[in-house]
């Protein structure tokens, strides 16, 4: 079974490709994720790996503006947008602007303005695909590990991110918390598995 939706947001990763003699870009493209990273979610520091995208780069993605449905961009069933891998393997993304659509024109020049400098990204992880380990700053199970993603919904320009700084959105980050929280669970259950049968051993003395 797959975790929750997640949503994750990184500054400075939108620009404008403009074409000499052209008064607007013939794309926009964007880094939606970065890897081998430390992002601090207020609660637990979480790393992407590399290589964790390798399988969801054939999914329908969309681009939406703001992450909202109604915002469609692009989107990559259509030819009108792609996701991929960038030198530094990072989540690259772009799309092409249809300037017939004034939403479009909008959000290309909020861009070209600088206004919206932000790209975010919802995602699955794959079940077994992140793993806990401790961090210096949260402790034990204080560091999610993200090796695999197993769906990718859609990448985002946003006026917004998710999150910035330790400002961390429960709905954004629930899979994180339910992870985080059954591992706990089973260690507690693992716990008193142990002092049962301690003391059936005791009691046989």
């Amino acid at each position: 079974m797959e975790t929750n939706k997640e949503r994750r947001s990184f500054v400075g990763t939108v620009e404008a490709r403009k074409v000499e003699g052209q008064e607007m870009p013939a794309e926009i493209v964007g880094v939606a994720a970065v890897i081998d990273q430390r992002t601090d979610l207020g609660f637990a520091e979480e790393v992407i790996t590399a290589g964790a995208f390798n399988e969801v780069l054939e999914d329908d993605v969309r681009v939406l503006g703001n992450h909202d449905p109604n915002l469609v961009l692009g989107r990559t069933a259509s030819g009108t947008a792609k996701v991929f891998i960038t030198e530094n393997g990072e989540l690259g993304y772009s799309f092409t602007p249809d300037y017939e659509n004034p939403t479009h024109v909008t959000w290309v020049r909020s861009i070209m303005r600088g206004d919206i400098t932000q790209s975010s990204f919802a995602f699955t992880v794959e079940k077994n695909g992140s793993e806990w380990r401790t961090s210096d700053k949260y402790g034990v199970n204080g560091l999610r590990v993200i090796n695999k993603i197993s769906k990718l919904y859609d990448v985002s320009p946003v006026t917004y991110p998710a999150y910035e700084g330790t400002a961390v959105s429960a709905r954004d980050c629930s899979g994180a918390i339910e992870e985080r929280e059954l591992l706990e669970a089973d260690k507690h259950e693992a716990s008193a598995d142990l002092l049962k049968l301690t003391l059936a051993r005791y009691k046989n003395y």
